[in-house]
């Protein structure tokens, strides 16, 4: 189509951009999961990049973004201190534009962060972290002094400027405040950050903003500003929001009118988004914008990737299958019970060990953890490294014990009952709450140093029945208890609106500080028991100390 006047023919074309994000593909590199030592074809970085291929075919204006917490899980961990850390090299290989980090990519401390960083060859962008006043600044990839990366870039395609914007979860300095890794560092209202970076990008002609945040769309834990919801609602400028962090699938959300998408986790789907403008000389209009999310679980691993990674994926099976030791016994039965698996349902012998273990080095007198999944398992015979970390998946879990009343040991058990909804008539089969079991992660907390019941009859609040310690005294609201448990889920529970909001609950011991870093983990802790305290043989039998009931 074409304008005329006396002077110029002005001529109207469409142009078409889109952006595919990835976010929280915690080490999948390749389509294998180390703790179970199989292929696992669901998600990784090898099979997007095949699907990233097909799309860059078909589609020339492309921009890659990655939202985050690329560096941990899947025992890609165990290169962090690597001179070349292998997700740069993945990353520049697949064509990444953008990289946001995510709260995992400070576990390891700043300097670690810096070396990974420096070998991306593509923009990094932080809007809302900046340097303490008086920290020693060493490190910047922004020539913005104050920051330790740039807050936003514009990304030309086809002569349409694309202003995009960083966020990482201002939750990071909460979750790393027991490391110290953060104390240079101050996070910023995401919400003013944002607001200044859109005048900014408007000011340089950007045609349409996206933030690329590693953050949900709600807000965590209650914490103002810390979900894109509330950044939607008080930035309507913004066009489009690839969000992270909370492990949602969202294909598609609009909120004040701000297109939101999320892609999951460990790289199951990238998040596409489709953007239309209309280009009439230099004036240049948004028309239309749409989102999915695309699985991967059909895509073949690119080889290039497969051969990136073959020395640290050698390297991580050889660490996979090294004994530690045997059970006599299989540890989780493999029958349902009223449709929950039996870890969920009852005391098995994997939940004994796992309480026992901890029991043993904190010296408390009760102790709790949590499973990641359902479908743990432990048979009878050799134990290999793979079999706890596929049990008990979290790297960093530690015993931290605090001074609790019985109350409070009976509130924090009741809270986690509370995974599961009280039954109602009719009902054949347990249930899970809805909104907790589409949590990030499972809140359904198990302790030991006890015996109960869960009563699913019984309303919220009611469900622990029969509570003991397993020497037969029973728990009452006043006495004094140490009650080991992570550290993490205690400060979910002690926040604005948690169980122990406001409450004093002094710190009497801590597994990091007392074995250290590595020794003071779960994981490692169980590995120990085995090899240095039952001498590399358990026998694998439950307690049965509790379970649950009500069909």
């Amino acid at each position: 189509m074409t304008t005329e006047n006396t002077d110029t023919i002005l001529i109207k074309r469409e142009v078409s951009i889109k952006i595919l994000g990835t976010s929280d593909v915690h080490g999948r590199v390749l389509a294998w999961n180390y703790a179970a030592d199989e292929e696992d074809r669901s998600g990784s970085y090898a099979q997007i990049s095949t699907l990233v291929k097909k799309i860059r075919k078909k589609n020339k204006n492309v921009i890659l973004v990655e939202v985050g917490d690329a560096i941990q899980d899947n025992w890609i961990e165990k290169f962090a201190m690597a001179s070349k850390h292998p997700i740069p090299e993945i990353l520049n290989y697949i064509g990444y534009d953008i990289f946001v980090p995510g709260n995992h990519e400070f576990n390891f401390g700043m300097p670690t962060l810096s070396n990974i960083l420096r070998d991306m060859k593509f923009k990094k962008l932080t809007a809302n972290l900046y340097y303490n006043e008086n920290a020693e600044n060493d490190t910047n990839f922004s020539k913005d002094k104050s920051r330790y990366l740039d807050a936003s870039t514009i990304i030309e395609k086809d002569g349409v400027k694309i202003g995009i914007i960083g966020l990482s979860t201002p939750m990071s300095a909460q979750f790393e405040e027991d490391t110290g890794y953060l104390k240079d560092f101050y996070f910023v209202s995401p919400i003013k950050e944002t607001q200044k970076q859109v005048k900014r990008l408007k000011k340089e002609g950007a045609n349409a903003i996206v933030v690329v945040a590693h953050m949900g769309i709600e807000n965590e834990n209650g914490i103002p500003e810390t979900g894109v919801r509330d950044l939607a609602n008080a930035v309507p400028e913004i066009d489009v929001i690839v969000a992270g962090h909370m492990h949602q699938n969202i294909p598609k959300e609009i909120i004040n009118g701000v297109l939101i998408t999320e892609p999951h986790r460990y790289g199951t789907v990238v998040s596409e988004v489709d953007l239309k403008f209309e280009v009439l000389d230099e004036n240049i209009k948004l028309i239309s914008k749409d989102s999915t999310t695309i699985p991967v679980k059909d895509e073949e691993p690119d080889k290039k990737i497969e051969e990136i990674y073959k020395p640290f994926h050698n390297r991580l099976c050889r660490i996979a299958n090294e004994k530690i030791g045997s059970t006599l016994n299989d540890m989780v039965p493999k029958e349902k019970y009223y449709g929950v698996s039996a870890a969920f349902a009852k005391d098995t012998g994997l939940s004994s060990f796992i309480t026992d273990v901890e029991l043993y080095y904190s010296g408390a007198d009760v102790v709790s953890f949590a499973y990641n999944y359902e479908n743990v398992k432990l048979d009878k015979g050799e134990i290999k490294r793979k079999d706890i970390v596929y049990n008990y998946r979290y790297t960093g879990g530690d015993v931290t014990i605090y001074e609790m009343t019985g109350k409070q040991l009976k509130d924090y058990m009741e809270w986690s009952a509370d995974y599961f909804d009280t039954i109602r008539p009719g009902d054949t089969e347990y249930h899970y709450n809805p909104e907790r079991s589409n949590g990030k992660y499972v809140t359904f907390d198990i302790f030991g140093g006890v015996k109960y019941k869960i009563d699913l009859r019984n309303e919220k609040g009611n469900k622990i029945t029969n509570l003991m310690l397993v020497n037969g005294t029973k728990v009452t609201p006043e006495m004094k208890l140490k009650v080991g448990m992570n550290a993490y889920r205690f400060e979910q529970l002690a926040r604005k609106g948690g169980i122990f909001d406001g409450q004093e609950i002094p710190v009497l011991w801590a597994s990091k500080e007392a074995i250290g870093n590595i020794k003071g983990t779960i994981q490692n802790m169980m590995i120990d028991y085995i090899r240095d305290v039952k001498k590399g043989v358990i026998d694998g039998k439950s307690h049965n100390n509790w379970e649950i009931i009500g069909l």
